[in-house]
C-alpha cells in the first residue's frame, strides 16, 4: 500500500463520529444516528477512489456505521484499538482527541495492510449477538457465585434467585444459538465441520463462527497469530528469552482452551502429542497451549477444505 492511496479514518463515539480523508486532510463530524450516517454516506459518495475506511471497535457504538458502510458496498476495515495507539506513538502523534484519532486511523489505512470486513448474514449477526450475551451472562454468574460465598440468610436467598434466572437465560441463549444455526444452512454446515473435531462442541463452534470469520481463509501461522496462540520470540544479541503468547482474540482463545482438556482425553493424536511434550520437559501449561494451537490449526484446515469443496460444487 502506497502513500498515494485515499483512506478515511472514522473515530466513533456514542453520539457522533469524526472523519478524516487523507491525503487531502478533509475532516468533518456527523451525528451517530440514522440521519447522520446517511449524510456521511452522501459525503463519501462525493469522493472517488476511496481504498479504505478505517475504524476501531468502540464497544458497539460503531455497529450502525459499520452496517451502513458494508450495506453500501464500501471497503471497511476494523483495526484493534491497541494497534492504532501504538501506531500513533510510533508516528510521533502523542495528542489524543477525536479529530486527531480520525487522522491517525486514516493514516494507518494508508500505510498499513488491513483486512476488509465482509457483510455478515442476518443469522451471522444474530449469532454474534448471542455469543456476546452468553459471555455477559457467564461473567454475571461468576460474580453472583463469588458474592454468594460471603453472604448469609435473606441476602443469600436473593443471590440464589438471581443465579437461577441467569442460568435459565444462559440456557435459553444456547437454545437460541442452535435455532440460529438451523435457520442458516451455511452456518449449520460450518458448525458441523467444527464439531467433528474432538473437544469442540456447539458452544465452542459458535464462538469460533462468531469471533473468527477468518477461519479457513488464512494459513496456519496467520490464524495462530490472529488468535494469540503463536509463540513470540524474545531474543536480543546472545540472550534467548522465553517464548510466550500475547495479544490476539482472547475470547476465542479462551473458548479453544476449554476444548483442550476433552480433546486430550478423547483424541488419541492430541493425547499422544500432549504426553510427548510433557515427557520432553515442557511445563503443563505450555503443553496445553500447544495442544490448543494444534486444535486451532486443525479447525482452520478443515474449514479451508470445506470452503474449497463448496466452490467445486
Amino acid at each position: 500500500m502506497t502513500y498515494t492511496t485515499r483512506s478515511i479514518g472514522i473515530d466513533i463515539s456514542k453520539s457522533s463520529f469524526d472523519v478524516c480523508l487523507l491525503p487531502e486532510g478533509e475532516a468533518d463530524t456527523f451525528t451517530n444516528n440514522t440521519s447522520g450516517i446517511a449524510k456521511f454516506l452522501s459525503w463519501v459518495a462525493d469522493r472517488e477512489d476511496i481504498e479504505r475506511l478505517i475504524l476501531e471497535p468502540t464497544g458497539g457504538y460503531e455497529r450502525m456505521v459499520t452496517d451502513a458502510l458494508l450495506a453500501a458496498g464500501l471497503p471497511v476495515a476494523k483495526v484493534n484499538a491497541r494497534y492504532i495507539r501504538q501506531f500513533a506513538r510510533a508516528s510521533g502523534q502523542l495528542a489524543k482527541t477525536d479529530k486527531v484519532d480520525a487522522f491517525v486511523l486514516a493514516d494507518y489505512g494508508r500505510r498499513m495492510e488491513t483486512r476488509l470486513l465482509e457483510q455478515p448474514s442476518e443469522q451471522q449477526q444474530e449469532l454474534s449477538d448471542l455469543v456476546v450475551r452468553y459471555k455477559q451472562l457467564s461473567h454475571m454468574i461468576v460474580q453472583e457465585k463469588n458474592r454468594r460465598e460471603k453472604l448469609l440468610n435473606k441476602a443469600r436467598d436473593w443471590i440464589e434467585e438471581a443465579l437461577n434466572f441467569l442460568l435459565e437465560q444462559r440456557q435459553a441463549v444456547v437454545e437460541a444459538m442452535e435455532e440460529c444455526l438451523e435457520q442458516d444452512a451455511a452456518l449449520k454446515a460450518r458448525a458441523k465441520v467444527l464439531t467433528s473435531i474432538k473437544g469442540i462442541g456447539l458452544r465452542t463452534a459458535c464462538f469460533l463462527l462468531a469471533g473468527l470469520p477468518e477461519l479457513g481463509h488464512l494459513d496456519k501461522g496467520q490464524i495462530a497469530k490472529l488468535v494469540g496462540l503463536a509463540p513470540i520470540n524474545r531474543d536480543s544479541g546472545l540472550m534467548r528469552g522465553r517464548r510466550t503468547i500475547t495479544g490476539g482474540r482472547k475470547h476465542v482463545r479462551d473458548a479453544l482452551y476449554v476444548a483442550t482438556l476433552p480433546a486430550i482425553r478423547f483424541d488419541p493424536e492430541m493425547k499422544a502429542f500432549y504426553q510427548r511434550l510433557r515427557e520432553n520437559g515442557k511445563p503443563g501449561k505450555v503443553a496445553l497451549i500447544a495442544v490448543t494451537r494444534k486444535i486451532l490449526i486443525r479447525a482452520n484446515a478443515k474449514m479451508r477444505d470445506h470452503y474449497a469443496a463448496a466452490l467445486d460444487t
